[in-house]
């Protein structure tokens, strides 16, 4: 399939108070192909001098444009725009997400680009359904209020998913009467960087959306320390959050972070033990492996332990490796995002072998030339893997699996907590009563009970605990509540 189409041929430029620029430096950074290699387009680097250019036309457009003043209803007419401009061109995004993030394209047409379209649906309705409140105090007191947009959000985008998790975000940080700040990630920039078009083309009030290129730690920084921002949002890993933390303690902006995770998925000994596996097997594989809720600690009642351990690995036989575009070709597993990625991964499978884990399956690199293009690795399982272990504990973000044994419902629920991630975990049990119990007692934000994933992030939208996240979910994590106080008495 030919794809450098979708891509501009000129360098991608910076989205600064309605124009696209170019950036303050005039740095240009090339994007791969992360399964080939092959060069895709460029793009202007942002620095502090842009992100402060951006920030101060988000400022401006929220204190005295018309954004800040407009209904939900007048909001959801712009992103309905939206919606139909990106939805016309769905197959040139699937492309550039595709090649740019090293996903596979049935997957990034059929699901995300249409998860991402739903996302301007979603919150366009949204827009004109934000709820307040009203009370009578007492016979000399009336109360009302409600939610209100912070003002100027600064939204910091992750690699895994630029696409539909910016769209997911963004409209709803304009349905809540926002403006903001984008920073996509500084790998995989390319379908945000495209995305500017969409809104420009739906004409959203200049400074509204901003979206400046740039690294963390130089643009993210900006972003966090400004005093004209008045809320930071940022997908990423817990020790990113942990820094963005520390850096807006002198302005104590409002924080969301969507963080890192460990999570658990408990395997009880009734289940059909060739569906569990292949759930399972789906849990830790998705993007190999680089989706924050991945259930990468597979806990297995003992009895049917090998057996179980034995058809994961039956199942992870059937992953054709490859350029996501060759899926005519068997291709369904990608490859990882970067060079740099894939050596973490190969040190933490490196851990699981020094450390004592039982490989049983994968571990070792692809031989196939063509693979050595991309950054691959084959989905890895290990046994017997204790909680003293580094891989047992830690992040890894790539398609590797740890199992380990327990042997009553108690020993599962204390294995499952045995980490600092609070973000998702499932629960596979024919015994429905135990499932809902067991689910319960994870402490974690969202549970799947006999599946793996979520069919409904918009709807049901979930906050992770413990270490993988602060703050709350969904178009509120973008507003602030305020409450008015009307003293009803005629003489004071």
């Amino acid at each position: 399939m030919e794809y450098l189409s979708a891509f501009s041929k000129e360098p991608y430029k910076l989205y600064i108070n309605g124009s696209f620029v170019p950036s303050d430096s005039g740095e240009i950074i090339e994007m791969r192909n992360p399964a080939t290699g092959e060069l895709l387009a460029k793009a202007y680097q942002g620095n502090e001098e842009d992100a402060q250019m951006a920030i101060f036309a988000a400022r401006k457009a929220f204190d005295e444009g018309p954004w800040g003043e407009m209904s939900g209803t007048e909001r959801g007419v712009y992103l309905s725009k939206a919606r139909e401009i990106l939805a016309s061109r769905a197959e040139s995004f699937a492309k550039i997400e595709t090649a740019d993030a090293g996903k596979n394209y049935p997957g990034v047409l059929h699901y995300e680009v249409q998860q991402s379209i739903d996302a301007f649906d979603f919150y366009a309705h949204k827009a004109r359904t934000i709820s307040g409140h009203s009370m009578s105090i007492d016979s000399t007191c009336f109360a009302y209020g409600g939610w209100r947009p912070y003002g100027v959000v600064g939204e910091i985008l992750p690699w895994n998913g630029p696409l539909m998790m910016g769209c997911q975000k963004v409209c709803a940080i304009l349905a809540a009467g926002n403006t903001v700040v984008i920073k996509p990630p500084g790998w995989a920039s390319a379908s945000l960087l495209a995305l500017a078009e969409v809104f420009h083309d739906a004409g959203f009030p200049a400074g509204v959306i901003n979206i400046v290129t740039g690294s963390g730690s130089v643009v993210g920084d900006a972003i966090v320390r400004s005093p004209l921002v008045d809320m930071v949002s940022m997908t990423g890993s817990t020790s990113t959050g942990k820094e963005i933390i520390r850096s807006s303690a002198d302005t104590i902006k409002a924080l969301a972070l969507e963080l890192g995770g460990k999570s658990p998925n408990i395997i009880f000994d009734d289940v059909d033990v060739e569906s569990a596996a292949k759930w399972a097997t789906q849990g830790f594989t998705l993007h190999s492996g680089q989706v924050c809720v991945s259930g990468t600690r597979i806990l297995v009642q003992r009895n049917i332990y090998e057996h179980f351990t034995k058809e994961v690995s039956k199942c992870c036989q059937d992953f054709r490796p490859g350029n996501g575009f060759d899926y005519e070709k068997g291709v369904n597993f990608n490859t990882l995002i970067h060079a740099n990625h894939a050596k973490e991964v190969w040190q933490y499978i490196k851990s699981g072998k020094d450390e004592g884990a039982r490989l049983i399956c994968g571990g070792e690199p692809y031989t196939e030339p063509e693979l050595a293009k991309g950054h691959f690795v084959p989905p890895t399982v290990f046994a017997d893997v204790t909680p003293e272990m580094t891989i047992f504990k830690e992040e890894i973000f790539g398609p590797v699996a740890c199992i380990t044994p327990f042997d009553s419902e108690k020993d599962a629920i204390t294995l499952a907590n045995m980490t600092d991630y609070g973000l998702a975990g499932a629960v596979f049990s024919t015994d429905i009563k135990r499932a809902h119990r067991v689910a319960e007692r994870i402490r974690a934000g969202q549970i799947y009970i006999n599946t793996y994933f979520s069919k409904g992030i918009l709807d049901v939208p979930t906050s992770g605990w413990k270490e993988s996240g602060l703050g709350v979910a969904g178009i509120y994590k973008y507003m602030n509540n305020k409450s008015i106080f009307v003293n009803l008495e005629e003489h004071n």
